[in-house]
């Protein structure tokens, strides 16, 4: 009868270590699973649509934030640059140079791709994914001497995306660039989330 009461006492001890163990087990699986859901990840930048073109722009702006600790730029006024810029992701330099913001090089020994008037003086800037041309055009609105009233009037707590887009003169040569980006930045406030 002993013999009996010590088999039972050891089987429910290893019951309730097992039981512990799958507990423990499912417990740090979910929660890794957790973390790992709260990582953003790079976008493939394969869409089908406006909406997706922006999301995928959204996503990478949420890795380079979650990676680095810059200041945030206008993520409205980004989303119309980046659509209008690279005519919502397939223009020829989005496409082939993953560059979603026509951003230019004047070093010709970097990768580039040449516009089509073939200019020989400047290129457009090849990128190896299109959030790293998203992270350059942070970089550039937050370091660039020609964005110095930008980053004034952000860091003063002015976040209105059509009055900010008034101290980017230097970034288009186009007269009605202005104008272009308040049409998309009023079509991306009231079409798409």
């Amino acid at each position: 009868m002993v013999k009996f009461k010590v088999f039972f006492r050891t089987i429910a001890l290893i019951t309730v270590m097992l039981f512990s163990i799958f507990i423990w087990y499912g417990y740090t699986l979910d929660s890794k699973q957790r973390v790992e859901a709260a990582v953003p990840s790079l976008p493939d930048f394969e869409h089908e649509s406006n909406q997706m073109f922006l999301d995928h722009v959204k996503q990478c702006v949420e890795y380079i934030h979650f990676y680095n600790e810059i200041p945030k730029v206008n993520l409205e006024l980004l989303l119309a640059q980046a659509a209008l810029e690279s005519g919502w992701g397939t223009s020829r330099f989005a496409r082939e140079g993953k560059n979603l913001f026509g951003i230019r090089t004047y070093d010709l020994r970097e990768p580039h791709m040449l516009p089509s008037n073939n200019p020989k003086k400047w290129g457009v800037k090849v990128f190896q994914h299109e959030c790293d041309s998203v992270s350059y055009y942070i970089e550039t609105l937050n370091n660039h001497h020609a964005y110095e009233a930008y980053r004034v009037m952000r860091d003063e707590g002015i976040d209105n995306p059509f009055i900010l887009v008034e101290t980017l003169e230097a970034y288009a040569s186009d007269k009605n660039y202005f104008e272009k980006i308040k049409r998309l930045l009023t079509i991306i406030k009231g079409d798409y989330k």
